[in-house]
């Protein structure tokens, strides 16, 4: 990872000598620049392994919907880039190796007490805060309002999959969902550890 850091700093550096950037800006900048590759680094390998894998369309399905909720859910999160890159990884595991497993053991009615839960988990804990980025008030309401929204519009989203016979996605979405719920009640429990 600190040859991701080194490359930052060049492109940030480069940015100042331009004029881009202003010099006092600088550090804001190689930050953003460095999360924004390792973030590229994470989709290409996620994609690499959903082609490898033979299951693309579960890994993007999954991506989608865990991405755009767990920005804005919060919860537990791993303390290096690396931790965070084997933690994704291991975490894509799920939809695509276990969903056989699910669909042969474990019967509807089940699922959808789970899914319930953790639809419930999500809405009542919303969002949880990072030890290292604290919320305010006003970022607190927002990020509570549009995660709600998102996982209203998630749950229809897999009604509709459901219902059209999309199993393998319907359970992607399910999966991710679920993991959402799972990392916002460790990062509850490690925040009130912390504190």
């Amino acid at each position: 990872m600190k040859a991701i850091t080194v490359l930052s700093k060049k492109i940030s550096d480069k940015m100042v000598s331009r004029g881009i950037v202003q010099k006092e800006d600088v550090a804001l900048y190689q930050y953003g620049i460095e999360n924004g590759i390792v973030v590229a680094i994470n989709l290409l390998a996620s994609i690499l392994f959903g082609v490898l894998t033979g299951r693309l369309g579960v890994v993007l399905v999954f991506l989608l919907f865990y991405s755009i909720l767990r920005t804005y859910s919060g919860g537990v999160h791993c303390k290096s880039k690396i931790g965070c890159f084997v933690l994704s990884m291991l975490i894509l595991c799920v939809p695509i190796f276990s969903y056989d497993w699910v669909k042969e053991m474990i019967k509807f009615p089940i699922l959808m007490i789970v899914g319930i839960i953790a639809i419930v988990v999500i809405l009542i804990l919303s969002p949880v805060e990072s030890i290292n980025k604290p919320l305010d008030n006003e970022e607190r309401k927002y990020y509570k309002r549009i995660s709600h929204c998102i996982v209203a519009l998630q749950g229809c989203v897999l009604a509709f999959l459901y219902c059209m016979d999309i199993y393998e996605y319907f359970y992607a979405g399910y999966s991710s969902i679920i993991l959402v719920a799972v990392f916002m009640v460790l990062g509850k429990i490690s925040t009130k550890h912390y504190i």
